[in-house]
């Protein structure tokens, strides 16, 4: 019974917030400021029933994904060589200045380089790299030292240690990183695809319905951007489970 009950207090916080916007909404009564949640949806229905929909979806979400996994491969290879003190030095002021650089600023410099349509997988390598960097570093480094020792006493191979040591250690830390990586994925990604205008995406609709005051358009387009990171974020929590089950077996 408390485990139903503990099932629906999610939920049941959805709805109260859904409440709160529907409220907002009667008392500002402005369509161009803000809709209903219900005129929302609904727009999001009717969006999603047409194929430029998908098409802007699918754009977006293939090239933020990819941002995303090169990111995490590459976040985690960097970390990885920290085993090295000169390497980490080196790597060091570098991954510094990405978490500390604004995503605006880095979307207008690479917008100098780049086309836009490129934009969003772009950014988003960018944002998520410096958190994974970290959050594996961070793995690394509390590794059990007495177990590295044992391993060594008793000359354990490499691929053994990285195995069987390293990777169980570091694994909760690079899922940590990845689960909040993907919602700064999204976020800066979108934002990349809004201010270089990259046709056939989910930003570009995004600027076109701003443009031309469609409110309901905009909460839809918002609508989906969070339901999609959410989706997103589910799959990947499901194959880290399948990683740590395979590990173990």
């Amino acid at each position: 019974m408390r485990r139903f009950i503990s099932s629906l207090k999610y939920p049941f916080a959805v709805l109260f917030w859904l409440a709160v916007w529907h409220v907002a909404s009667e008392i500002i009564a402005n369509s161009i400021i803000i809709v209903s949640p219900i005129a929302a949806f609904a727009r999001l229905l009717e969006l999603a029933a047409q194929g430029h929909f998908w098409q802007s979806v699918g754009a977006s979400l293939f090239r933020i994904v990819l941002g995303f996994v090169l990111a995490l491969v590459l976040g985690v290879a960097a970390a990885a060589t920290s085993a090295s003190k000169f390497l980490y030095t080196l790597t060091l002021p570098m991954f510094n200045i990405l978490k500390s650089i604004p995503v605006a600023s880095f979307i207008i410099l690479a917008w100098m380089w780049m086309s836009s349509q490129n934009l969003s997988t772009f950014i988003a390598f960018v944002t998520v790299l410096p958190i994974v960097y970290f959050n594996t570093y961070e793995g690394i480094k509390t590794t059990d030292a007495k177990l590295l020792e044992m391993a060594r006493v008793f000359r354990v191979g490499s691929y053994k240690i990285a195995r069987d040591i390293y990777f169980p250690a570091v694994l909760p830390h690079v899922v940590s990183a990845a689960s909040s990586g993907l919602g700064f994925a999204f976020k800066s990604g979108i934002a990349a695809e809004i201010i270089g205008l990259a046709r056939g995406t989910i930003g570009f609709n995004l600027h076109t319905a701003r443009i031309f005051l469609q409110t309901a358009d905009v909460f839809a387009w918002t609508i989906a951007i969070v339901l999609l990171s959410y989706a997103m974020e589910k799959i990947f929590k499901l194959l880290m489970k399948k990683v740590k089950h395979d590990a173990k077996s």
